[in-house]
């Protein structure tokens, strides 16, 4: 056995992938068929499809249909987003205004009352 300091491997230009994960993987939904579509069973191939989008940054929905699975992938990020929104809505929707009000007390207090909705009329004094 011989060390070598320098050897230059040829370069073969890189492998190609067996499957088209830019077109799967690109938020459309789609019908993948085994031995059309892919070659492992359907569950292995699920998991396939898992691991790459986890690698690309991606999460992904599945659903085996006989030797059949559907995919759609989503960005985590999207999804955490609009569940936010929709929290930040909710709580914006139930929240109940605060008013301040001067009361004629000798020593100029300050009162919070809590305002309802659809009240005309506030006390002043309290």
């Amino acid at each position: 056995m011989k060390e070598l300091n320098h050897y230059r491997f040829p370069n073969k230009g890189g492998s190609k992938a067996k499957y088209d994960w830019d077109t799967i993987l690109n938020g459309k939904t789609w019908r993948l068929t085994q031995g059309e579509d892919y070659k492992p069973e359907p569950r292995t191939f699920v998991a396939h499809v898992h691991g790459t989008a986890k690698r690309k940054g991606l999460k992904v929905h599945t659903h085996i249909d006989g030797k059949s699975i559907v995919v759609r992938a989503y960005k985590e990020q999207a999804v955490k987003k609009a569940a936010a929104k929709a929290k930040a809505t909710k709580i914006i929707r139930e929240a109940k205004p605060a008013v301040v009000v001067a009361t004629p007390a000798a020593d100029a207090d300050i009162t919070l009352i809590e305002a309802k909705f659809g009240a005309t009329e506030l006390p002043i004094n309290a």
